[in-house]
């Protein structure tokens, strides 16, 4: 699973890989526009965004991402460093979010929503694309 980490603190990033059990690869970025450059132009399993950025907020980040991407229909979850308001509630539905927790909330419930949430496409699978004699031709 590759999954696509933008927040403002590395340490995140680290916290998030712990949870996960380093089932995935994770890309870090540390603003909003350094993820949207790579959600342009990278594809990824999954989008874990945090709702406060520098430079391009969480939520221009998404919505800019489903315009004109190669991660339209990626699904994002979105972190809140304290709660989840009813404000980010709000703008993460109308731009389809898959889920919002806030940061402390990380290690009780992000390995099961992303199991949920998370569907890998077998094509991105290396040996899938080994195996698929019409990918080789």
């Amino acid at each position: 699973m590759k999954i696509l980490v933008v927040h403002r603190q590395e340490k995140v990033t680290e916290h998030i890989k712990a949870v996960l059990n380093d089932k995935a690869t994770i890309r870090y970025a540390n603003s909003g526009l350094d993820g949207l450059l790579a959600a342009r132009i990278e594809s990824f399993d999954l989008i874990i965004c945090s709702t406060d950025l520098p430079m391009v907020t969480g939520f221009e980040l998404v919505r800019s991402m489903r315009t004109s991407s190669v991660n339209k229909n990626t699904p994002v979850i979105f972190l809140a460093d304290n709660c989840v308001d009813e404000k980010t509630e709000y703008l993460g539905n109308a731009l389809g979010v898959s889920a919002m927790m806030a940061l402390g909330e990380v290690e009780a419930s992000l390995a099961s929503v992303v199991e949920q949430k998370v569907k890998i496409n077998p094509k991105k699978d290396l040996i899938s694309l080994l195996s698929d004699p019409g990918r080789l031709n």
